[in-house]
């Protein structure tokens, strides 16, 4: 579990959800709203596709899990706007990109491929992964750049605020740092680093060359 949410962390592994990610990691509150509203959109889409795996025709898939997850990726919105008010204010329109998010379309699929039971850990294992690592984010950047955490303020960073961090530019640079230091921390051996093709693809390839 540990391993998996660095090295198979769905925001860094090929940066999938990292849109949501990067702009959900402007404070704690707001990040915490969007890793609350992906679990949740995880979770009721695996449930959902799971159950019903067996009625829906291979070609038909793809077309379930975009109308599943658009369908709970809306509720979502609905809920916190009403009951995350401010953390909607800051997400607004990224809060309706979860509705096409590769990450959720992924584990969408998933569910209906591996059932519901595996579905269903795989979609909380994903969902944790991806507030685990925006919070992170969020906490380094409101921390060195606004002074706070949570929108209360920090007296001993008062002096230290680092304004960068505050803009998207400046969530970028911290999301390129974390990348690679979780990238020191699980080296490959062919120098890709283990987020990008190294953990993605040469296995499955070397598979396939072996077979």
């Amino acid at each position: 579990m540990k391993k998996k949410l660095l090295s198979g962390n769905p925001v860094l592994l090929l940066f999938l959800g990292a849109a949501p990610a990067l702009a959900s990691s402007t404070s704690v509150t707001s990040a915490l709203g969007m890793g609350i509203a992906v679990i949740g959109v995880l979770l009721c889409s695996a449930l959902v596709l799971g159950l019903l795996r067996n009625l829906i025709p291979e070609e038909a898939k793809l077309s379930a899990a975009v109308i599943v997850v658009a369908g709970f990726a809306s509720m979502a919105q609905l809920l916190l706007h009403a009951f995350l008010p401010s953390a909607y204010a800051m997400l607004v329109f990224y809060a309706a990109v979860l509705g096409v998010d590769l990450m959720l379309f992924g584990s969408a699929e998933n569910a209906m491929d591996a059932g519901l039971g595996k579905g269903l850990v795989n979609a909380l294992v994903s969902g944790l992964c991806f507030l685990v690592f925006v919070l992170i984010l969020a906490a380094i950047r409101e921390l060195f750049g606004a002074g706070s955490f949570a929108g209360k303020a920090v007296d001993g960073l008062k002096d230290i605020k680092i304004a960068l961090l505050c803009q998207p530019s400046g969530g970028l640079f911290v999301f390129g740092i974390l990348l690679a230091v979780v990238n020191k921390l699980f080296p490959s051996t062919d120098g890709a680093g283990a987020l990008t093709s190294a953990s993605a693809f040469l296995e499955s390839e070397q598979k396939e060359a072996e077979a």
